[in-house]
C-alpha cells in the first residue's frame, strides 16, 4: 500500500511537470549598449534566449519566468547591454572632478618698523 501511494505520487508529479512549459521569450526589456551594432544586439539576444532557457528547469510556470528573465538580463549585461534597474558603463553618471584645495592665503604684510 506505502509503495503504491508513493508511485501515485511520482506519476502526479511528473504529470504536473509535463504541464509547465518553458517561458517563450524574456518578459523584461534590454535595449542595444551605445555603440553596439543592432546586429551584435540580435546575435547577443538569441544567445541569452537559450542560455536562459536551459536555466528554467522544473519550476512553476511563475518561478520558470522569473528564473528565465534573471538569466536572460544577467546574459545581456555582460554582453554590454542596456538592462532594467542598471546603467550601462557607457551610460554611468561620469565620476565627479577632482576637487582642488584652494590656493594657500598670502602671508600677512611685514610688521612696520620703527
Amino acid at each position: 500500500m506505502h509503495t503504491r501511494w508513493g508511485v501515485t505520487a511520482v506519476a502526479a508529479t511528473m504529470l504536473c511537470v509535463g504541464c509547465v512549459t518553458t517561458p517563450s521569450g524574456p518578459s523584461v526589456l534590454v535595449l542595444p549598449g551605445t555603440g553596439k551594432p543592432f546586429e551584435q544586439f540580435q546575435v547577443d539576444v538569441d544567445v541569452c534566449r537559450s542560455w536562459a532557457a536551459r536555466q528554467a528547469t522544473g519550476a512553476s510556470s511563475y518561478v520558470m519566468q522569473q528564473r528565465y528573465d534573471n538569466a536572460y538580463v544577467q546574459c545581456m549585461y555582460a554582453k554590454g547591454h542596456q538592462v532594467p534597474g542598471r546603467a550601462s558603463a557607457t551610460q554611468a553618471a561620469p565620476p565627479a572632478p577632482p576637487t582642488r584645495t584652494p590656493p594657500a592665503p598670502p602671508p600677512p604684510p611685514p610688521a612696520p618698523t620703527k
